[in-house]
């Protein structure tokens, strides 16, 4: 049935409306990368972002033409491929894959079968949000490949400058915010869809402690950089250092010197000036927890930080930088109006925030809706991330969401909020 004369019941509007939203915006970014880049390995940490293309289609048809709608794969000698696991990230830049048209193609396809499906069954609340959300993630993943990539001349039309700065050197990273402590609760509520690691909600104690009204700035991190930071051994630990080390670490991975000896920074869109005013960005859980011993501080739990993450009734959380489509990082601050209850600022949106807690689950954890998405990560090293960054979807972001990598990884949109015992501060 052609996409453009099926009908659907009307409780599927809202999902179809978003995944044809979410759609629109994976098409517009495949079209302003050329079909060559399209199809190269750029990192070995990162896939070729035809295979990210390729993956959602095969994720969609998995979840929503096959498992809800009952039909055969569509292109079962694909499903391998294109499967997360079964084809992992260090081989899919030396394996046969479809072309960037090939990836097109199947996404029009798959999409075509999914419209098909709810016009017939409906759509599935739970799933339907799933295979958005995958989406969704997958697109902040393609962002994190062009950051590293750095095409010469990239500049998408539809690129959204960010906020300039309210008030220029008002903030550094380094003033800390007061958060009472008490028994509090912690994970997504149990209505409404959430990913299985954020349940169940549950009550933890939490001592009182301050937090950072801020990221931590690129001043501040130039100041931690040039006063030989990377260089005190006293500021790393062991296997950190050894990384460090290994690896020649000197400063934030797009940091890179200009002209003159200034600073200059890397985005997917090209190299700017080091902005004093914005976060630092790319930096390990390594680097992170350096800065914070450096400064007598220490990353907050994740627990510290949801319970920073709390806002008023007039507030709104999602008043931040956040929709996929800046390419860059804002100055800290320059969304006001996303002010949490204590007044930390930029806790939804920007970075994504390291946390001092080690991926896992939570009490009475259970795996839905299979134990890939997050079980088979507990206990591995990985270092919870929360809050969101610029490319994250407002639709993902929220203060439930966990986010993990390991502890050396710069790949990601990562910054540093740091915290402090209150009585220490």
């Amino acid at each position: 049935m052609p996409a453009t004369t099926t009908t659907t019941p009307e409780p599927a509007t809202e999902p179809l409306c978003a995944l044809a939203a979410a759609r629109e915006r994976t098409l517009a970014l495949a079209s302003a990368i050329p079909d060559a880049d399209l199809e190269r390995q750029i990192d070995p940490l990162m896939s070729p972002l035809a295979w990210d293309l390729a993956h959602i289609a095969a994720y969609e048809d998995l979840w929503l033409g096959h498992r809800h709608g009952g039909r055969p794969l569509l292109r079962e000698d694909l499903a391998a491929t294109y499967d997360a696991f079964e084809t992992p990230r260090a081989v899919r830049g030396s394996i046969e894959l479809l072309d960037a048209a090939g990836a097109r193609d199947y996404l029009a396809a798959v999409r075509a079968r999914t419209l098909e499906v709810t016009a017939e069954r409906g759509a599935d609340p739970v799933l339907y949000e799933l295979v958005l959300r995958h989406e969704l993630q997958h697109l902040e993943t393609m962002l994190q490949t062009l950051a590293l990539a750095r095409l010469p001349g990239f500049d998408p039309p539809f690129r959204r400058p960010p906020a300039p700065a309210r008030a220029p050197g008002r903030h550094t990273g380094l003033e800390l915010v007061a958060v009472p402590g008490g028994t509090v609760e912690i994970g997504a509520p149990p209505d409404g869809f959430a990913y299985d690691n954020e349940r169940p909600r549950h009550r933890v104690d939490v001592a009182p402690f301050r937090i950072g009204r801020t990221l931590v700035t690129n001043a501040s991190w130039l100041t931690f950089t040039e006063g030989g930071g990377y260089e005190r051994r006293d500021f790393w630990e062991d296997e950190p250092w050894a990384w460090k080390q290994e690896h020649d670490i000197t400063h934030p991975r797009h940091w890179q010197r200009g002209p003159g000896g200034s600073w200059v920074e890397w985005t997917a869109c090209g190299a700017r000036p080091l902005d004093p005013d914005r976060p630092v960005a790319h930096v390990s859980w390594f680097e992170a927890a350096a800065f914070a011993r450096a400064h007598g501080a220490r990353l907050p739990t994740e627990a510290e930080w949801e319970t920073a993450a709390t806002w008023d009734r007039n507030a709104d959380p999602r008043d931040g930088h956040l929709g996929q489509d800046a390419f860059d990082t804002a100055p800290v601050g320059a969304y006001p109006g996303g002010a949490a209850r204590c007044g930390a600022l930029d806790l939804l949106g920007n970075l994504w925030e390291w946390t001092a807690s080690a991926f896992c689950g939570y009490p009475g954890f259970q795996a839905f809706p299979y134990p890939e998405y997050s079980e088979v990560f507990f206990g591995r090293g990985y270092r919870v991330l929360r809050g969101g960054s610029w490319a994250t979807d407002p639709r993902v972001a929220s203060p439930a969401f966990r986010n993990w990598d390991l502890p050396q990884r710069r790949q990601i949109f990562a910054g540093v909020r740091l915290a402090m015992d209150e009585e220490h501060a």
